[in-house]
Formats: structure tokens, C-alpha cells, sequence
């Protein structure tokens, strides 16, 4: 009970930091959010950066969760890249805005920095063996760039990112696959 707990309250702390940023996702406003007590988030959670410490984890699972349902069809490197940016029915537009969100507050919280920074360079690894070391160290970051950079777009102007980032995400890849 109290892991469900947890997780209902980090649900709702995504919704609200999706909506208001990290400076509107007080405690009171998560609590409201998730129909409890102040108290009871305080409860289960020290703080909002531990908040966000357990946001960054649903965030990493659900991503991967999401890449393994679409590797059964596809190439692991695009199914990669189709899990980062494409839009479609299981897109998860507050999980975006999330990321956006964590990334900037990453910058202002050490203990959370470090782990975004392990996580930075995980996916850069995960993107070169993705690519069966196609890739250089330097070109999965540059794809990594590319998704993260698609990501803020995309808060910021979700319209205006929809049709292009995933097609060209999948060109990038494309054209330094072929390199060389």
C-alpha cells in the first residue's frame, strides 16, 4: 500500500509540475491534486527534491517500458528514438514536459544534477550499443542532444515540434549511421 501511495503521489506531482513548473508544484498543490492531506505527502516524501528524485525515476521506467513495446518491431536504435520524440497514442505529453522540468531543475540541485548527469551518460551508451557501434561516443550524444533539444521544443511549442521530430530524429541517425 504505502508503494502505491508513493507512486499516486508522484502521479501527481507530474501533473501539477507539468502544468506549473517546479515552483508552483508546492506540497499543498500536490496534495490537492492527489485529494490528501498535506501531511500525508509529507508522510511518504522528505521534500520536493525528493519528489523529484522519485520523478525521474517513473520517468526513466516508463520511458524504457515504452522503448521495449516498440523494440518487438523494430530496429533497437530507431525504436529508441521512436520512444524519445515520436507523438502517437502512447505518447506521454506530461512525461515531456516532466523531463523539461526535471532537467531544469537538475541544474539547481546537486545530489539531483549528478543523477541526471549518470543517467546523460547511460543513454549515450545506450544509444551506441543501440546503433551495434555504428554510432561514435560523440554521434549518440548527438542524437541524444537532438531528443533532448525536441523535448523543450515541444514544451514550449508542441504544435510547431508534432510533425517534424520524429522523422528527422530518424534521418540524423541515418546519416551518421552512414558516415564514414
Amino acid at each position: 500500500m504505502r508503494d502505491q501511495r508513493r507512486a499516486e503521489l508522484v502521479e501527481a506531482f507530474a501533473r501539477v509540475l507539468s502544468e506549473h513548473g517546479y515552483a508552483g508544484a508546492t506540497i499543498a498543490a500536490v496534495a490537492r491534486e492527489a485529494g490528501v492531506a498535506p501531511g500525508l505527502v509529507h508522510h511518504h516524501f522528505a521534500d520536493k527534491a525528493e519528489l523529484l528524485e522519485s520523478l525521474l525515476q517513473r520517468l526513466t521506467e516508463g520511458f524504457r517500458r515504452r522503448t521495449r513495446a516498440l523494440e518487438a518491431s523494430a530496429d533497437p536504435l530507431l525504436a529508441y528514438a521512436a520512444a524519445a520524440v515520436r507523438l502517437d497514442a502512447t505518447a506521454d505529453t506530461v512525461a515531456a514536459r516532466c523531463w523539461v522540468g526535471l532537467f531544469a531543475e537538475a541544474v539547481r540541485h546537486p545530489p539531483l544534477f549528478t543523477q541526471v548527469r549518470r543517467l546523460v551518460d547511460s543513454e549515450i551508451e545506450a544509444i551506441r550499443r543501440r546503433s551495434g557501434d555504428r554510432l561514435s561516443h560523440s554521434d549518440a550524444g548527438a542524437v541524444l542532444a537532438f531528443i533532448v533539444g525536441a523535448l523543450v521544443l515541444g514544451a514550449f511549442a508542441p504544435r510547431k515540434t508534432a510533425g517534424f521530430a520524429a522523422p528527422a530524429l530518424e534521418k540524423l541517425i541515418g546519416a551518421l549511421s552512414n558516415r564514414g
